[in-house]
């Protein structure tokens, strides 16, 4: 569905549903033409056993359709009003999945028969029905993630020292080690926790300047930040920018600029988030080039 993961259904299930195309709910209101036209240059209607089974969760009694919208429409497209469905065994994202058959049914999105007329050109799905659901995650996402000044207690360093070891086994940066309590200790620490999860965090402590600089004279006061980090699966939903701007306003009164070194591999997007998100200015960058 869009931005929201897919998941892998068990086909092993007692009991499958025995609804009618018609009579499910879907949970996307676009269809993408490529991808109709993919499932078609396999699909035959007179042979359903490579048909995988549509899935299916009940939310407040109603039958709704959690992935397989381009299969229904095909299938509803070549006469058939039934195909086989399996119940959805997964955990889902509720409600990521209700607000979506809330504007499925804002939009006149109550039946795969109401698909029919919305099969548009992949550039649209993706325009229309991706960018939508992107959007609708960050909400949700942002709506359920609350940040906050943390003190420094043994339960946090334990859980930034994990966080820090998923970090360390991405790779994403140059020479970065997981952090142990001696990196944590003395810093003011801002958390984003999704209930009782940690799923990012910011650290860093207050300097001043030790000499004169081309940006502050000597003895400035400023704010360094020495990590900000967010679990790959809570990225692109603004948790990152909401610390960094929650951090920014906490050491305000004590620090004249707030500052950070980065050695990201990936210096496109960092430099596109904190220059032009986060409004930070270009000091230096030490760059390299292998020759042998």
């Amino acid at each position: 569905m869009g931005s929201i993961e897919i998941r892998k259904t068990s086909t092993e299930v007692e009991n499958r549903p025995s609804f009618k195309l018609t009579e499910l709910q879907p949970s996307q209101f676009y269809i993408s033409e490529k991808k109709l036209r993919e499932i078609n240059e396999w699909f035959r209607p007179e042979d359903r056993s490579n048909f995988e089974p549509i899935p299916v969760k009940l939310l407040d009694r109603l039958p709704v359709m959690t992935d397989g919208h381009t299969r229904a429409v095909a299938a509803l497209l070549a006469g058939l009003d039934a195909v086989p469905l399996v119940w959805d065994a997964d955990e889902l994202d509720w409600d990521m999945y209700r607000r979506c058959v809330e504007e499925c049914r804002r939009r006149g999105v109550s039946s795969p028969a109401d698909l029919l007329g919305r099969v548009i050109s992949e550039m649209e799905y993706g325009e229309k029905w991706d960018r939508w659901c992107d959007e609708m995650h960050a909400e949700v996402m942002n709506g359920r993630t609350a940040i906050r000044e943390a003190a420094l207690t043994p339960e946090t360093v334990t859980a930034l020292i994990r966080l820090s070891e998923d970090w360390e086994a991405e790779g994403s940066c140059y020479g970065y080690r997981k952090n142990t309590p001696a990196d944590i200790e003395g810093n003011r620490i801002f958390l984003a926790e999704d209930g009782a999860e940690i799923v990012g965090y910011l650290f860093g402590h207050k300097a001043a300047s030790e000499r004169a600089s081309s940006i502050m004279p000597e003895g400035t006061p400023f704010f360094e930040v020495e990590e900000l980090y967010v679990k790959p699966e809570y990225r692109r939903f603004g948790i990152g920018r909401r610390l960094f701007v929650f951090a920014e306003q906490a050491v305000s009164k004590d620090a004249e600029f707030i500052m950070l070194s980065t050695a990201t591999k990936n210096w496109k997007a960092i430099l596109h988030f904190y220059l032009e998100e986060l409004d930070m200015k270009f000091w230096s960058a030490r760059l390299f080039k292998k020759l042998r």
